[in-house]
């Protein structure tokens, strides 16, 4: 239960990190370096936390579903590492004695795999939208009109998040073509819209999940 309540807590506070690092014209760039480096920190405990799914990455048999699960997380592994490192090289507060004279290439690589970041955060944790909600999806599976609310709020919010992803240009951020930020007039409104933005795309990542497992009749191991 220890090692749950940690895993929660740690994973919480990985998301709201997270979430505030995508609005650094608000928070500033020494905030903005100091949430990276926690967030790094958070990183590596929550893998510490989860070690035995690189435990039994070589064990077993790899269905559709587990082999989504798997590239899923080792490439949030991969582009939350290298945004982190490569943020280093362009840092203006606390690692400003490795700075490069001209970092508007890293810059650019920085905000790429941020971005793919953000996707694959949002795939990650639609894949365990089971296991964080499983009470509340066994109490929606028992009643009728209940599952018809929660289908429809699904439909909704990724409509929503779609439309978001649209209107904040996201998609240049994911081909490095903007500077780094979703700016609007409000921090809060910049928070709200990359959290719709991210759980739209996790609705979609546990819908997708669900139709091939249905398709395929699998059941995923719990890793």
């Amino acid at each position: 239960m220890k090692n749950k309540a940690y895993r929660i807590i740690v994973d919480f506070l990985m998301f709201i990190f997270m979430i505030l690092e995508y609005s650094k014209i608000y928070t500033g760039q020494l905030i903005h370096e100091i949430l990276g480096i926690a967030l790094l920190i958070l990183f590596i405990i929550h893998n510490i936390l989860n070690i035995n799914f690189y435990r039994n990455l070589f064990k077993g048999k790899y269905n559709s579903s587990r082999t989504f699960l798997t590239i899923v997380d080792i490439g949030f592994l991969i582009f939350m590492l290298f945004t982190i490192i490569l943020g280093i090289p362009i840092s203006k507060e606390l690692f400003s004695f490795f700075s490069i004279s001209n970092g508007a290439v890293v810059s650019k690589l920085h905000i790429l795999f941020s971005y793919w970041g953000m996707i694959f955060l949002s795939m990650h944790l639609g894949l365990h939208f089971k296991a964080i909600f499983a009470k509340l999806i066994n109490k929606v599976k028992k009643n009728k009109i209940l599952k018809y609310i929660v289908d429809l709020l699904q439909i909704l919010i990724v409509i929503y998040g779609i439309k978001l992803f649209f209107d904040t240009n996201i998609i240049n951020y994911l081909i490095a073509k903007s500077s780094f930020g979703n700016y609007t007039n409000n921090i809060w409104i910049s928070l709200w819209n990359n959290f719709m933005i991210i759980f739209g795309v996790s609705i979609i990542t546990y819908n997708i999940e669900k139709i091939i497992k249905w398709k395929t009749g699998e059941r995923r191991n719990n890793l």
